[in-house]
């Protein structure tokens, strides 16, 4: 058997880096796996199709093309059209990918990213499809994540586990998560999510919440799914949606189904259901 390798794009956005690189070291350990750890926004370099095969699955826990900082507003850094093509070109290649919790917020100046991932994290009003949106929210707290098939290669061994962690009220887009496998049993009513604009840009909340906004499954939030499947390119992709502090990153599940999923991506079966149903990204 070929020892897998995995590439970890961290940056953008704090990590408890030392509790999360100890995850993945597990993870690899008990698996057989290499791995090595790249960081925004050098990372990037790694993220072209010259370097399509090196790695047999890339976990994305990262946020390029936005500028944060407390006490200041979010400023979006759109892509080069030559960093778009490189992903896309990598993406046609076949790469398996994982996006992992706040890499949903990842090149907010590129909707096409969005279609890649299947939502998106707005940290300040944006547009999808068309549509004007505010930004986004989040909350923390318990919730129970939940297996709802687990005839899923992602969900084996997985059973249904409660985790303190962030959720996000934030634009979905159903029709690019192809194939849903957990979702989660927290009240998604918007008055409990703080919006990110307001306290990223004043440095701490002064109150505003997505109290005011019509909760769906679609672009305007309250989407309760937490990990799917889909096809970007001719690549598998698997997007997890928990994943934020260092109590999840311990959680015997989590490792499981980050694991699981790596395995997933990289996997014959994943590429070749990739292959038989492409997906051309968009470069706008």
């Amino acid at each position: 058997m070929t020892t897998k390798r995995i590439l970890v794009v961290t940056g953008g956005h704090r990590v408890a880096i030392d509790e999360f690189l100890g995850a993945i070291a597990a993870i690899c350990q008990d698996r057989g796996w290499v791995w090595a750890h790249a960081i925004q926004p050098s990372a990037q370099d790694w993220l072209t199709p010259e370097l399509a095969g090196q790695w047999d699955a890339i976990l994305l826990h990262d946020i390029p093309g936005l500028a944060l900082k407390r006490g200041t507003e979010p400023v979006v850094q759109v892509p080069s059209e030559q960093t778009k093509q490189n992903l896309i070109d990598l993406l046609n290649h076949g790469q398996g990918l994982v996006i992992l919790h706040h890499a949903i917020s990842a090149w907010p100046g590129w909707q096409g990213w969005a279609e890649v991932v299947g939502c998106r994290f707005l940290y300040r009003p944006g547009q999808l499809r068309g549509v004007d949106l505010p930004s986004s929210g989040y909350r923390v707290g318990p919730y129970t994540v939940r297996v709802t098939d687990p005839t899923h290669p992602i969900a084996a061994g997985v059973q249904d586990f409660t985790v303190d962690d962030e959720l996000y009220f934030a634009p979905f887009l159903p029709d690019r998560m192809q194939r849903p496998f957990l979702d989660q049993d927290a009240d998604m009513s918007g008055a409990l999510f703080q919006d990110t604009f307001d306290e990223v840009s004043n440095g701490s909340s002064t109150g505003v919440t997505c109290a005011d906004r019509p909760a769906d499954d679609g672009l305007h939030g309250g989407n309760r799914t937490m990990g799917w499947t889909s096809v970007a390119g001719n690549s598998p992709t698997a997007t997890l949606l928990m994943g934020d502090g260092p109590s999840t990153f311990a959680n015997g599940m989590f490792r499981t189904l980050l694991g699981n999923a790596l395995a997933w991506v990289s996997s014959d079966e994943a590429h070749r259901q990739a292959a038989a149903q492409p997906f051309a990204v968009p470069l706008l």
